[in-house]
């Protein structure tokens, strides 16, 4: 007797109930990530502190005061380090949301676990009649998550590693190297927000998965 597709292993879709955690978490992480990026790029171009010095000495000299181009560089570091003051307290909150992410992993539903989740989607795969392409690019997406959640995790243990480093000398031979890895994760997570972002149009476009942006916000049916 041949097994109905759908009889014990439900098509993946990404329509479906969202615990109040993973929204909580959801839309803090999307808030604490912009944040996080828009202070890398205002550091790196409107703030960028040899960039502005010419600007620091053209404004005081319309003041009538005279500075030089070292007096003109402290005071432009002063908003650049300002911002990368900030870049930390949101790291520390993007660090706590994470935290948060692996606590109430186990404490969500069995359905809603991302390890049930990629195993159903494997059994899923093999069931007769299965549209497998769907389920394939289903299983890429989910898989794209937890490429994401390893790079949060790197983020997260690289950045604090760099914020407190300099109080031990023997780690600030490393820093420079550390720095670069979590420079390069940064792109990781702009890839996948813009890939995010992406499939989520696409999918309201549509007909398969329309409504995935509200059910983030209201939980799903």
């Amino acid at each position: 007797m041949t097994t109905e597709p759908n009889s014990k292993f439900p098509e993946p879709s990404f329509n479906g109930k969202h615990s109040r955690s993973m929204r909580l978490w959801h839309w803090s992480s999307f808030l604490a990530m912009s944040g996080s990026l828009i202070t890398v790029l205002l550091a790196k171009t409107l703030f960028n502190t040899k960039s502005n010095i010419a600007l620091v000495q053209d404004t005081l000299n319309e003041a009538k005061i005279s500075v030089s181009a070292d007096q003109a560089k402290s005071v432009s570091h002063e908003f650049n380090d300002l911002l990368w003051h900030w870049h930390i307290y949101i790291g520390y909150a993007l660090s706590a949301l994470f935290l948060f992410r692996i606590i109430f992993e186990f404490f969500q539903p069995k359905e809603q676990k991302v390890i049930p989740i990629l195993k159903n989607t494997l059994k899923a795969l093999k069931m007769p009649g299965a549209d497998k392409k769907y389920i394939k690019h289903y299983l890429l997406v989910r898989w794209l998550y937890v490429i994401l959640y390893l790079s949060l995790f790197t983020q997260a243990c690289t950045g604090l590693f760099m914020v407190y480093s300099d109080d031990v000398e023997n780690l600030k031979t490393i820093r420079h190297n550390v720095s670069d890895i979590h420079s390069f994760n940064m792109w990781v997570i702009i890839s996948f927000i813009v890939l995010h972002l992406g499939g989520v149009i696409m999918s309201e476009l549509g007909k398969r998965n329309k409504g995935v942006v509200s059910e983030m916000i209201n939980g799903g049916e």
